[in-house]
């Protein structure tokens, strides 16, 4: 039986080929001219998008022609899928960009996109877990201000690789930027055989940070990480940051050669010890106006955050590449910042 529809698949591959129409030359063609078309299609969306993305590079690192860049990174953006809607990287990219604006309902139906086309997985017990065991050691200086308001964490789908977004109830240099959080990260990396830390990265400023000695000082601590957190404004600092080059400190642009330099803390020392950003907005009226204390005081961290505690109790805790999207859509009923995803992304 297995040999008699052997021979009439066979049979029928024959009708196909020398039958009346179409012949086997004319599928042939068509099918090439399928791939060509679809090649050509492919290609005018990547064009779009890395015009987008270099668009996108000049809004972030320069107030020139601010609105015009954001506009064409926009514009490119959605030319880009019209020819691919259903991409979901690109559909994140734009959600991102809507969301920089502040342009919030759009931003979220570009985030349910995403999430359609790649939804979130909830997270075993044991990968809960896993998150808890490798939770950073929190510290703030004991003149902190602001609080810890919320912590979410995003593991990895394909990558062993967890991050901790922290939600602070607000920057000291921004009370008008119409953020009611100031949204900050660290990424843990661990070798999943042994459950070990691997590397430490730290958002600071738009810049990542990352130290041999973080790793060394978490294997030394149970595989918790310590970072310290820069006073008012919250950039995280892993152990060790104190040798990190100045030159190093920069943000990193797909499009653009130059790196765009970053202020380390004892520049950021120097300007908070003589005034904040805007101390007489009147949302900031009860805020410091200025860090009063030494630079040794400024790099003091002593006050410890139980970052644990905080994941167990509220159990923000998901699976997948797209963390702006899943914050918006899943964890936070409030306005925060959007920020890179993971640390091998282009700021």
């Amino acid at each position: 039986m297995e040999r008699k529809k052997l021979i009439l698949i066979f049979s029928v591959g024959i009708l196909i080929c020398f039958g009346t129409t179409p012949n086997c030359a004319q599928i042939d063609s068509k099918t090439e001219r399928d791939k060509s078309k679809y090649s050509l299609v492919s290609s005018m969306a990547v064009m779009n998008f890395e015009l987008g993305d270099m668009y996108l590079d000049l809004y972030r690192m320069s107030k020139k022609n601010n609105r015009q860049n954001f506009e064409k990174t926009i514009e490119h953006y959605k030319q880009g899928l019209r020819f691919e809607p259903e991409n979901v990287y690109y559909n994140n990219r734009l959600g991102y960009a809507f969301h920089l604006e502040r342009r919030l309902k759009e931003a979220s139906e570009q985030y349910r996109n995403v999430l359609r086309l790649d939804p979130p997985q909830s997270v075993t017990p044991e990968e809960f877990e896993l998150a808890m065991r490798l939770a950073p050691r929190l510290y703030v200086n004991p003149k902190e201000f602001f609080a810890l308001e919320d912590a979410v964490v995003i593991l990895h789908p394909d990558q062993p690789i967890i991050e901790y977004s922290l939600f602070w109830d607000d920057d000291i240099n921004y009370p008008q930027d119409n953020d009611p959080t100031d949204h900050e990260k660290v990424w843990i990396e661990y070798d999943p055989e042994s459950g070990n830390i691997v590397n430490v990265y730290t958002y600071f400023h738009r810049a990542i940070l990352s130290t041999k000695k973080a790793v060394e000082d978490a294997r030394e601590h149970h595989n918790r990480a310590l970072i310290n957190v820069q006073w008012g404004s919250h950039g995280s600092l892993p152990f060790g940051w104190e040798d990190i080059p100045r030159d190093q400190i920069v943000v990193k642009y797909a499009h653009i050669d130059k790196p765009g330099t970053i202020g380390d803390m004892r520049n950021r020392y120097k300007k908070h010890v003589v005034s904040t950003y805007n101390p007489n907005h009147p949302l900031s009226k009860e805020w410091p106006k200025k860090f009063r204390g030494s630079w040794q005081d400024y790099i003091t961290f002593t006050q410890y955050i139980d970052l644990t505690e905080m994941i167990r109790k509220k159990k923000m805790v998901m699976k997948s590449r797209w963390s702006n999207a899943v914050i918006d859509e899943y964890f936070l009923d409030y306005q925060f910042y959007p920020k890179l995803e993971w640390p091998s992304d282009v700021p």
